[in-house]
């Protein structure tokens, strides 16, 4: 056992981290849609507030972890799937502020109707198209970025295009509509 391996092993776990937190998170939004009152949508927004606050400190484990195996291996930061690497960290830190900033925006129109009743009926969220998408293009950042590190392309546009293919992807699944719910005629 040597602390390249132990480090190694702290990258992989920031992968493991990060997907729970993404797990959380995707839960506290499907259920913050369906909540029934203000307080339960503040609740599980809260959820969601919480488990975002895991992204940036894996970015940075991400970033230090792979930066001592990098000054270990003696690879250049210029190496292909660094560089794909390094650009997922920066595109997944630039749509967590843009998230965290709608997210507050949101918080606060929340915990106003909530001075007025917690119990009152919960407000529609349907959140436009690309904010909605954001969570599925993030997770295809991510998988960009796990098949570059697997993969190791040391060509940049390579690196690059495995990125671009999991934003696409992610855009695809994201940018889908749910077919609208038909209402049972009620029995005679």
């Amino acid at each position: 056992m040597d602390l390249y391996h132990i480090v190694l092993y702290l990258h992989i776990v920031t992968l493991l981290v990060a997907a729970g937190a993404t797990a959380v998170v995707k839960l506290a939004v499907g259920r913050r849609a369906r909540a029934r009152t203000v307080g339960d949508a503040l609740d599980w927004h809260n959820v969601l507030v919480a488990g975002s606050k895991a992204f940036p400190l894996c970015l940075v484990a991400f970033v230090v972890t792979g930066g001592y195996m990098l000054s270990v291996t003696h690879l250049p930061w210029s190496t292909g799937f660094v560089v794909g690497g390094l650009l997922g960290v920066l595109l997944l830190l630039v749509s967590g502020v843009f998230l965290g900033t709608k997210g507050k925006a949101l918080k606060q129109v929340l915990e106003g109707m909530a001075k007025n009743g917690a119990n009152q009926p919960a407000p529609k969220l349907v959140p436009p198209p690309f904010i909605a998408a954001m969570p599925f293009i993030n997770s295809g950042i991510a998988l960009g970025v796990a098949f570059d590190m697997v993969t190791k392309p040391v060509s940049i546009p390579i690196a690059v295009s495995a990125i671009v293919a999991g934003i696409v992807l992610g855009a695809v699944l994201g940018m889908r509509r749910p077919a609208p719910a038909v209402e049972e005629a009620p029995a005679s």
